[in-house]
């Protein structure tokens, strides 16, 4: 997802400066049609190579003469030298995407800016930066830890150990908005972050499985590749037979042997997921050697209702 983002960044700048050499060129043919500019410049280029050939300040003077006409020509007509080459959008990288042997901040930026796009998540979001200890009052500290430990887990990525990370508590905690913003700091990052509710995750999983077969690829491509995936309040969605546990399963599975993070936020307690799901799904979400487990911070008393 995220290559497939920078190659349509890439692909954009490409096609911008091709289209700038492009009108630059028609107002270069444009201008030449005109004889007087096109003989002119004909007399100057001439003049200036017999300068270089014979030298002498004569010849020069000549030149420089000559290109005085050729200049005024152009001014006649409304042009300039400048017209007839392709500016760069970028006075960085000109339009490389390159500068200082790194990655151009015009391409990053709109990297970052078409990533949020495909992931759904405006650069304006709540971000973990924002997080105000004070605006929250009880409990701050712990869930400042929880902002904090967050914030140290995107910087690593993607050397990171554990590959799943359960954000567990009471509802209207907070869970969903730090799930919210450690996505959106992944996508400030350069990673790929997909957000989606248990249900809707739910639903995506039961259109694959009645789906055929040659179409089940491209429905589950964002969700077994995003970098991070947050599954938002697990233990909502409805149960379907051979589709619920079968294919969250599947999918954690297919993500944690790529290496990619996936974020479940629930108001389940562990011994909840056991009876609600089966042992092998409670196993790869509280197995403390691959999960990130945030529970003490989530329970405090609804923040919603502050």
């Amino acid at each position: 997802m995220t290559n497939e983002v920078l190659r349509k960044v890439l692909n954009t700048k490409r096609n911008e400066a091709l289209r700038r050499q492009a009108e630059a060129e028609e107002r270069k043919a444009e201008a030449f049609a005109i004889p007087e500019i096109s003989d002119a410049q004909s007399d100057y280029v001439l003049a200036l190579h017999e300068s270089m050939l014979h030298g002498g300040a004569a010849r020069r003077e000549r030149a420089e003469l000559a290109r005085d006409v050729y200049l005024d020509a152009l001014k006649k007509y409304g042009f300039s030298e400048e017209d007839f080459t392709a500016q760069p959008s970028c006075p960085l990288c000109g339009d490389s995407g390159v500068a200082g042997g790194e990655m151009c901040r015009c391409v990053r930026d709109e990297f970052i800016r078409e990533l949020g796009a495909a992931c759904d998540i405006d650069e304006d979001e709540f971000s973990l930066a924002d997080f105000d200890a004070e605006a929250v009052g009880r409990g701050a500290a712990t869930l400042a830890k929880a902002y904090a430990a967050m914030q140290k887990y995107t910087a690593r990525f993607p050397a990171v150990n554990r590959r799943v990370i359960v954000m567990s508590g009471k509802t209207g905690t907070g869970k969903t908005v730090l799930a919210r913003a450690t996505a959106r700091e992944m996508i400030r990052l350069g990673h790929s972050a997909i957000v989606m509710s248990a249900v809707a995750f739910n639903n995506l999983m039961l259109k694959c499985h009645t789906s055929p077969y040659t179409e089940r690829e491209g429905i589950l491509h964002n969700v077994l590749s995003a970098d991070m995936l947050v599954i938002d309040d697990l233990g909502t969605e409805a149960r379907y037979n051979n589709v619920t546990c079968e294919y969250l399963l599947m999918v954690m599975e297919e993500r944690s042997s790529k290496g990619l993070c996936t974020l479940f936020t629930t108001n389940l307690t562990a011994d909840n997921i056991l009876r609600t799901y089966n042992e092998r799904i409670y196993s790869r979400l509280f197995d403390k050697r691959h999960s990130y487990i945030l529970t003490d911070a989530f329970d405090n008393t609804d923040m919603r209702t502050r």
